[in-house]
C-alpha cells in the first residue's frame, strides 16, 4: 500500500471561534475541509500542515488547532507561515511545529520540512544555513524525498504573489535538480492549485482551506471555486501520485471585491 498524506495549508485560523478573514469563517471551512479529508479510506498516514496556520497571532488559535488535529488520532506536522509567530506555534503545538530543517521518516521514504518566513516579510528565504544542511542531508539520505515549505520557490503565474515567493528559489531548485531522489516540493502559501514540473521533480501547490486566490491574477483577487486539500500518495519504488479535492459547495462567499489582507 503506499503512504497516504493529505495536505491542508493557509487555514488562517482565529482564536475566537467566529473570527473571519475577507468574508470566511476560517475555522468552520478548516472543520468542513477537514471532514471532507478525513471522509474517505483508508485513514491518512500523516496530515501536512503547510503554514499560515493562526492569522490573529493569538495562542488560542494554535491551541484550538492542536486539540483537533489531535482529535484525529493521525499524526501531523506543521510548518509556519508569515502569517505564523514561530515561538507561539512551537509552545502550542509541541513537537508537531517543525522549524529550520527538519526529517521526519514514514515508510520508506523521508518527509523533509524547510521553515521559509522571513521576519518583518511577506515573503520568504531559506538561509544558507539551511541550504546547507539540506545539501549534506539530501547527500547522506538516498531515500526518496518530499520537501515541504510555506513559500513557492518558482513563480505560478500569477505576478502579484510571485513577488513574495522564496526570493532565492532557485537555489532550492538547483539542489532538488542535483538529487534525484527528491520526487516532489510541495508548498502552500499560494491559496490554489498548482502543479508543474522542474526536471525530474514536481512542483506542488495547494488550494487554501480558507479562501482562494484567482489563477494567473496580476493583481491581488479572489477566485469563487470552494476551498480543499491535496491527497498524495508515496509508493515504494519512489513513485508518486496526487490530486486535489475540493468541497462540492461551500455556502460563505468571500469579499471579492477586496484588495488584499
Amino acid at each position: 500500500m503506499p503512504l497516504r498524506l493529505l495536505q491542508l495549508t493557509d487555514t488562517h485560523l482565529f482564536g475566537d471561534p467566529g473570527g473571519q478573514l475577507l468574508g470566511i469563517t476560517t475555522r468552520r471551512s478548516f472543520e468542513s475541509v477537514l471532514a471532507l479529508a478525513l471522509s474517505e479510506s483508508p485513514a491518512p498516514d500523516a496530515l501536512i500542515l503547510t503554514g499560515d496556520l493562526v492569522h490573529d497571532e493569538t495562542p488560542a488559535g494554535y491551541r484550538y488547532l492542536r486539540e483537533r488535529l489531535k482529535r484525529t488520532g493521525i499524526p501531523y506536522y506543521c510548518i509556519g507561515g508569515n502569517h505564523d509567530i514561530q515561538s507561539l506555534m512551537m509552545e502550542q503545538l509541541g513537537p508537531a511545529a517543525l522549524v529550520s530543517v527538519a526529517l521526519r521518516r514514514l515508510d520508506g521514504w523521508n518527509l523533509i520540512f524547510l521553515d521559509s518566513s522571513e521576519p518583518g516579510s511577506d515573503g520568504g528565504r531559506l538561509t544558507e544555513t539551511q541550504l546547507t544542511q539540506l545539501t549534506d542531508l539530501l547527500a547522506d539520505e538516498r531515500a526518496p524525498a518530499l520537501i515541504c515549505l510555506h513559500h513557492h520557490p518558482a513563480t505560478v503565474g500569477s505576478a502579484w504573489i510571485d513577488r513574495i515567493g522564496v526570493a532565492n528559489g532557485a537555489s532550492l531548485l538547483d539542489l532538488c535538480e542535483r538529487h534525484p531522489h527528491v520526487k516532489a516540493v510541495l508548498f502552500g502559501h499560494v491559496h490554489q492549485a498548482f502543479s508543474a514540473r522542474h526536471g525530474h521533480c514536481r512542483l506542488l501547490g495547494a488550494p487554501a482551506t480558507s479562501f482562494q486566490f484567482e489563477p494567473r491574477s496580476r493583481d491581488f483577487a479572489i477566485d469563487e471555486i470552494p476551498p480543499g486539500y491535496r491527497e498524495l500518495l508515496l509508493y515504494p519504488d519512489g513513485q508518486l501520485t496526487t490530486r486535489v479535492v475540493r468541497l462540492a459547495e461551500y455556502a460563505e462567499r468571500p469579499l471579492y471585491q477586496a484588495g488584499g489582507y
